[in-house]
C-alpha cells in the first residue's frame, strides 16, 4: 500500500528527530571523553610539577648560599602552583566532565519519547490498514467509507455501516487522536531538548573557561614570585664563595700556620708532662761528672809524656 504524503512527512520527521538525538549522544560522549582526558593529563602534569619541585630542593642543597636560597624559594613556589592545579582538576571533574557524563541520560529519555511517538504512529497505521480491509469487504457502502476520511463525521456513522467498518472507524479514530497528541508532545519535548542542549553546552564550556582562567591567574601570580626569587640570586657572592673554597692558602700563610701549630703542640706537651724537666736535670748531672773525670785523665797523660821526653833528651 502506497503511503500518503502526510505519512511520508511524519516518517521523515521521525528520522530527523532520531538523527538529532543520535548525533547529540555521540558528540557529547566524545566531548566527555576528551575533557576527561584533559583532566587526567592535568593531574599528571600536577604530579610532574611536584617531582620537579623535589628535584630543585635537592639541587639547592649542593649550591652556594645565595643560589640555594633563590632555588629553594623557586621550588616552593612551583609546589604551590601544583596545589592550584589540583583544585583545577577537581573543578574540571565537577563542572565539566560530570555534566557531560550525565547527559547520556538526557539523550536516553529523548529516545524514549521518540519511541512512544513512533509506537502511536504505528498503531494509527495499523488501524488504517484494518479500515482498508473493511472497505474491501463492504465495497457497496461508499457513504460510510467517505465518512472515515472526514474526522467531523466519525461520530455520525449511520447504522447502515457494517460492524467491521464501524469497529475499524472507532479504532482508527482513537489511534489518530493518540498519534496526534503524541506528535505534539514529541515536538515540544524535542524543542526543549534542543534548547536545553544548547544551554548546557554553553554553560559547560563557560565553566571550563572560568576554571582555566582562575588557575592561570593564580599561576601567573606565583610564577611572578618565582621569577623574583631567581632575580634575587647574587652570582658574585656565590662565585666568591666558590673561589675561596677552591683556592689553597698562600705559602707564607701556610708557614705561619705550621709554626703556630708547632708552638701550640710544644706548649701543650710541656703542660701535659711537668716532671720531664726535673728528670732531664737529674740525668744531666752524672754526665757532667763523667766529663770532668775524662778531662783530668787527659791532663795526667800529657804530663807523663812530657816527663818521658825530658828523660830522653837528658840521656843524649
Amino acid at each position: 500500500m502506497a503511503k500518503n504524503p502526510e505519512a511520508r512527512a511524519k516518517e521523515n520527521q521521525m528520522k530527523f528527530i532520531q538523527d538529532r538525538i543520535t548525533k547529540a549522544e555521540q558528540h557529547f560522549g566524545t566531548l566527555c571523553q576528551e575533557f576527561a582526558g584533559f583532566s587526567r593529563k592535568t593531574a599528571k602534569l600536577r604530579d610532574k610539577g611536584d617531582e620537579l619541585a623535589k628535584a630543585l630542593l635537592t639541587y639547592a642543597e649542593a649550591e652556594g648560599q645565595s643560589l640555594k636560597s633563590g632555588v629553594t624559594g623557586f621550588a616552593e613556589t612551583i609546589s604551590a602552583i601544583q596545589d592550584y592545579r589540583q583544585a583545577e582538576v577537581q573543578r574540571l571533574d565537577a563542572k565539566v566532565v560530570q555534566p557531560l557524563t550525565l547527559y547520556g541520560n538526557t539523550c536516553k529519555h529523548a529516545k524514549e519519547d521518540l519511541k512512544k511517538s513512533q509506537t502511536a504512529r504505528g498503531k494509527e497505521q495499523q488501524q488504517q490498514q484494518r479500515l482498508e480491509k473493511a472497505r474491501q469487504k463492504n465495497p457497496s457502502d461508499r457513504h460510510t467509507i467517505s465518512q472515515v476520511n472526514n474526522p467531523d463525521m466519525w461520530l455520525a456513522s449511520g447504522s447502515s455501516t457494517s460492524l467491521a467498518v464501524s469497529s475499524a472507524e472507532s479504532e482508527l479514530q482513537r489511534a489518530a487522536v493518540d498519534a496526534t497528541r503524541s506528535d505534539r508532545a514529541l515536538e515540544e519535548q524535542m524543542d526543549n531538548f534542543e534548547r536545553q542542549k544548547m544551554e548546557d553546552i554553553k554553560k559547560i564550556l563557560c565553566d571550563f573557561v572560568h576554571v582555566e582562567m582562575v588557575f592561570h591567574c593564580k599561576a601567573l601570580e606565583l610564577y611572578t614570585v618565582a621569577h623574583q626569587y631567581l632575580q634575587g640570586i647574587n652570582d658574585e657572592d656565590d662565585l666568591e664563595e666558590f673561589r675561596n673554597s677552591m683556592r689553597p692558602p698562600s705559602a707564607p700563610a701556610r708557614l705561619d700556620l705550621v709554626r703556630a701549630n708547632s708552638k701550640t703542640s710544644l706548649s701543650s706537651t710541656a703542660r701535659q708532662t711537668p716532671g720531664a724537666e726535673r728528670r732531664a736535670t737529674a740525668f744531666s748531672k752524672p754526665q757532667e761528672q763523667e766529663t770532668d773525670e775524662d778531662e783530668e785523665e787527659t791532663e795526667d797523660e800529657d804530663e807523663d809524656e812530657e816527663d818521658e821526653e825530658d828523660d830522653r833528651h837528658y840521656r843524649r
